[in-house]
């Protein structure tokens, strides 16, 4: 195998692939990034079994290929040497036990894996239904929902991502058991338009961004393929496939309330205010004290040894005083997720989970999360 790349392109292939690699995985072989070098262009994978990657450089009056092939090659090792050459141009060829990285007046040779042992990776097929979305579309979505999921593997499925696609609505669903985030979109392509498309699976919610790394300016769309126990997401750019978490999602729905009182506020006031209220609470608790009476919100803590602190704030609250506990970090973190200058609070009572809501969303999405409230 022979090419002649710009080095920064190459570089940004392998950085990408370096971010699903695994360093530290017993299986070697893992640890590694397959080159492929094709008559059309030069391929780049990456996968740990569970996330794979695949990107596709394109021949073009910079890149060329002299001479077809594959390697696999040690990706964090790889990254370290183009880092260093990456503003020049890049000949990388093989021989069958070591790679050679040559640049003006430099030189390096790597250790190479046989390529023949990288694990097949799942691909986008064309011949299955799939529907197409705007490009951004997609980490738009995550980014809204993903942050809301347990962070320890060991709770079932509720480190997991619930993506589905029914009819024309495509949903994504998150939660660690105290918050619950969903994000809807609609869509109107779809490979078949004679094939209803339908599907449902839970993907790991920390892996999930890696879908951003196939987005790109050029990029207009994306496509996404329920296949098997995978998920599949195609751009120009490149795929990435999600292998399926095995179980069934919580069941969501059933604690999400209706018929609350909707109240708007400013998303960067609210932003403030519970900045303010994190600056003191105990270590040992994630919760304020929130009491809404006679036109005010309240919230209230301590710190046990250094202090407490009251953050008032103008609210138009006239129902009988209402006593909460609420996580403001929670509320920090969903303030931060969505996007717009308003958002609405939808407040019930004591024992009823309180909504913070997306006022003006995106033309083609609706967001909101909703986080749990505990009786005073």
């Amino acid at each position: 195998m022979k090419i002649i790349i710009p080095g920064k392109s190459l570089r940004d292939a392998v950085k990408a692939a370096t971010g699903v690699a695994p360093s530290n995985d017993d299986r070697q072989i893992l640890r590694n990034v397959l080159i492929v070098a094709t008559d059309t262009g030069v391929e780049v994978t990456a996968t740990d079994t569970v996330v794979s990657l695949w990107l596709k450089l394109p021949c073009d009056t910079r890149t060329t290929v002299k001479k077809v092939g594959r390697l696999a090659v040690d990706a964090a090792q790889l990254l370290r040497v183009l880092d260093t050459i990456a503003n020049g141009e890049v000949t990388l060829s093989c021989t069958p036990r070591t790679c050679s990285i040559t640049t003006k007046g430099s030189r390096f040779r790597l250790n190479i894996e046989d390529a023949n042992d990288f694990p097949r990776i799942p691909r986008f097929s064309t011949r299955k239904p799939y529907i197409t979305v705007q490009s951004d579309l997609i980490p738009r979505m995550m980014s809204r929902t993903a942050f809301c999921a347990h962070d320890e593997e060991s709770f079932q499925l509720m480190h997991g991502l619930l993506i589905t696609a029914e009819e024309q609505d495509l949903r994504m669903v998150a939660t660690n058991g105290q918050r619950l985030a969903i994000t809807t979109a609609k869509f109107s392509s779809q490979s078949d338009p004679t094939t209803p498309i339908a599907g449902e699976l839970v993907v790991p919610a920390a892996l999930a961004q890696t879908v951003k790394r196939i987005v790109s300016a050029d990029a207009k769309t994306m496509d996404v393929q329920f296949m098997g126990g995978f998920l599949n997401f195609r751009t120009p750019l490149g795929e990435v496939s999600l292998r399926a978490l095995s179980g069934s999602f919580p069941p969501y729905g059933m604690g999400i309330p209706s018929d609350l009182e909707v109240i708007k506020m400013d998303r960067r006031d609210l932003i403030e205010i519970l900045k303010q209220a994190t600056a003191l609470k105990s270590v040992a608790s994630s919760f304020v004290s929130l009491t809404l009476d006679n036109n005010k919100m309240v919230f209230r803590s301590v710190a046990e040894g250094a202090g407490e602190s009251e953050i008032e704030y103008e609210f138009p609250w006239t129902d009988s005083r209402l006593e909460l506990t609420v996580n403001p970090d929670f509320m920090l973190q969903t303030l931060t997720a969505v996007r717009g200058d308003d958002v609405d609070l939808e407040i019930g009572s004591v024992m009823t989970p309180t909504i913070l809501r997306e006022r003006n969303t995106e033309e083609d999405l609706a967001s909101f999360c909703v986080f749990a409230v505990v009786r005073q």
